[in-house]
């Protein structure tokens, strides 16, 4: 170990010593999230919330969080690899990113005018503050498996894809309104598309209205 730190210059050294710290952290934490569901993976998470053994929400959102954290936990991996790389004189590459944090740099660009100062990366999801006051989380994994949650107007709103059947819902994708009624989405996202455009597509129309037209 002396000699892998021998030219290694005290502000490297705290960084790798950070991200070694975050994958520690998060590793701690996706094993709470397990042990608050009774489940022992994130498959079982899901199976759970699909037989009903699981309550819908928040079952989904942890299947969800669990999975991102560990996606998490290999993209700070890969950092590691490239900060200790960087540390002992290799080729400077631009840093990996992947998962959430790929994902933020691709749409920032794009973001709606509401939300473009307001943007955070979180372990497990994505927060969004808008100038009006309306507050969104996103968590994504895939095209087809997401959830997407915002208050607006001190109103909690909600619009995901579980795998939970609902009384006169056919889509995918559906809402939970504030007042408990689920109904199916009103607004058309690109789920056989790129998971940016999904994400871009539902913040473009929680722009032009927080309640989805659904109020």
């Amino acid at each position: 170990m002396r000699a892998f730190f021998e030219n290694v210059d005290l502000r490297a050294a705290s960084a790798i010593s950070d991200v070694s710290r975050r994958m520690f952290d998060l590793r701690e934490r996706r094993k709470h999230l397990l042990a608050d569901t009774g489940c022992s993976d994130s498959d079982e998470v899901l199976a759970a919330v699909r037989e009903g053994r699981l309550p819908e929400h928040p079952g989904y959102d942890a299947w969800l969080a669990v999975c991102l954290l560990g996606d998490r936990e290999h993209a700070l991996h890969a950092t590691l690899q490239w900060r200790c790389l960087i540390a002992n004189g290799g080729k400077r590459l631009p840093p990996p990113r992947s998962g959430l944090a790929a994902l933020a740099y691709t749409i920032r660009p794009a973001l709606p005018s509401l939300f473009t100062g307001g943007m955070r990366l979180h372990p497990d999801g994505i927060s969004f503050s808008g100038e009006s006051g309306i507050q969104v989380l996103v968590r994504v994994l895939t095209p087809q498996a997401w959830s997407f949650e915002w208050h607006w107007a001190g109103e909690p709103w909600r619009l995901d894809t579980a795998p939970v059947a609902h009384p006169g819902v056919d889509s995918m994708a559906h809402v939970h309104r504030p007042d408990g009624g689920v109904v199916a989405s009103p607004i058309t996202l690109p789920l056989m598309g790129e998971t940016p455009a999904v994400v871009l597509a539902f913040l473009e129309a929680l722009a032009r209205s927080p309640t989805l037209g659904l109020d």
